[in-house]
């Protein structure tokens, strides 16, 4: 299989399960072809998060594709959906109460669809990504990831401290 070539699973006649004992999952294609460790990763988490699922081992060697999990037998497609949960969880920021500067870094504290959070993020330009013009990502310093859906969705006093970021 060359560089640009994907080789698409069949979600069908693919099993996946958990290894005994173990939080790893072992992926079995029809082929007979048994992976022990495997990850999955979506191509497009944001504009296609239920298409084009990637299969690849622990270390980052891909394995393959589903174009969608339709058609997989339910117990391995909740171990997916399960991985994949765990993935990219987001939490959605609702409300902002304040953002202040401490030490060098912003510090945000929000109400989002997971509860109440306070989170740092350094360098507002490197690691607030704007993914539509109301849709932002914002990365924190320990990695955890934010997202605001909808910016005109927020209240008044939220929108009103992130203008101040300019």
């Amino acid at each position: 299989m060359s560089a640009l070539e994907v080789r698409w699973l069949d979600p069908a006649r693919t099993v996946v399960e958990r290894v005994p004992n173990s939080q790893q999952v072992r992926i079995r294609l029809p082929d007979g072809e048994v992976y022990e460790d495997v990850q999955f990763a979506r191509a497009f988490p944001f504009s296609q998060p239920h298409q084009f699922i990637g299969v690849m081992t622990f270390e980052g060697k891909e394995i393959g594709m589903f174009r969608s999990l339709e058609g997989m037998e339910p117990r391995s497609r909740a171990i997916v959906e399960e991985e994949l949960e765990q993935r990219y969880f987001i939490p959605i920021i609702q409300k902002v109460y304040s953002l202040t500067e401490e030490y060098g870094q912003l510090r945000w504290h929000v109400d989002t669809d997971r509860g109440e959070r306070v989170f740092y993020v350094r360098n507002w330009r490197d690691n607030v990504h704007e993914l539509s013009p109301v849709r932002y990502l914002i990365v924190a310093v320990d990695g955890s990831r934010y997202e605001i859906r909808d910016l005109n969705a927020l209240d008044a006093r939220s929108r009103g401290w992130l203008d101040r970021l300019g």
